[in-house]
């Protein structure tokens, strides 16, 4: 749609834009993670070619699987175990960012399906708590379903803008914020349909409170891991930096705009320290 060059002309110029919308219309590349707490990316491999599908470690994020001659993958064992999940490896980008350690408390406070709450619990090593939230009742039992084996993970039903804990209480927190999923729109091609400024002016607030609401529950030395699957400026390097300014005790550690590309989607993270 014309709103999208548009966009896109003003943040990439003409050359990435042509990019940008020839991997928007192709179609995107299966990657799967790897269950670490179920099995290993060596045995994952054998039991797909069992199943007559070639699957190849990606070349840049670590516990990632390409897949080739899959069909449906709910027809496969390795999934109906639980043994895999859907995940492109921009979206497995963001935990790992998190800087999470062995024994920390971890929030996670918009989980569902819960790809990224695993790559957290893996970086647990089994020692430490992580609490894996969502505001929507219908995704809880897939969270549940796909967490049930993580001995460290409790989920919870919370609105994210009001989470129920106490100030300072955990070291890390992951948000998976809800956004316009520009990034992702050969996923979601009803993105290309029902964007509008007013669904963005709505989903900026929301994302506003959920940062706003997330600030007072990281302890000092703490960190919180914003992400979406967006392109816009606005729900990203630019929220992060209106949240900066009225929030000193906050620095940027790092930050990461990717735009999709035949090999991955678009995201965006930020790591923020309490200092």
């Amino acid at each position: 749609p014309k709103w999208l060059v548009k966009r896109l002309l003003s943040i990439l110029g003409g050359e990435e834009t042509e990019a940008f919308l020839a991997a928007n219309n192709d179609t995107p590349p299966l990657t799967v993670q790897v269950n670490p707490l179920k099995t290993n990316a060596e045995s994952l491999i054998k039991e797909l070619e069992g199943w007559g599908v070639t699957a190849t470690p990606h070349p840049w994020v670590p516990g990632c699987l390409e897949l080739t001659g899959a069909g449906d993958l709910t027809t496969l064992a390795p999934f109906r175990t639980g043994k895999l999940l859907v995940q492109d490896p921009a979206a497995r980008l963001v935990s790992l960012i998190a800087g999470v350690q062995p024994g920390q408390k971890v929030l996670d406070l918009c989980a569902a399906p819960g790809g990224k709450s695993l790559a957290i619990a893996e970086r647990l090593q089994g020692q430490g708590r992580l609490i894996c939230c969502d505001s929507a009742e219908p995704r809880m039992q897939r969270l549940k379903d796909n967490l049930k084996d993580v001995n460290v993970a409790s989920v919870q039903l919370m609105d994210a803008t009001r989470p129920t804990l106490e100030e300072s209480s955990v070291d890390a927190i992951l948000l998976d914020v809800p956004c316009s999923n520009t990034g992702v729109i050969r996923r979601r091609p009803d993105v290309r349909r029902n964007f509008s400024e007013a669904n963005l002016r709505r989903l900026l607030d929301v994302q506003r409170r959920i940062l706003e609401a997330s600030a007072r529950l990281v302890r000092p030395n703490g960190r919180i891991v914003y992400s979406t699957c967006s392109i816009e400026n606005d729900e990203n390097s630019l929220q992060i930096r209106e949240f900066l300014k009225t929030h000193p005790e906050f620095s940027l550690k790092e930050e990461r705009q990717l735009y999709p590309t035949p090999e991955h989607d678009g995201a965006y993270a930020a790591a923020l320290s309490r200092e």
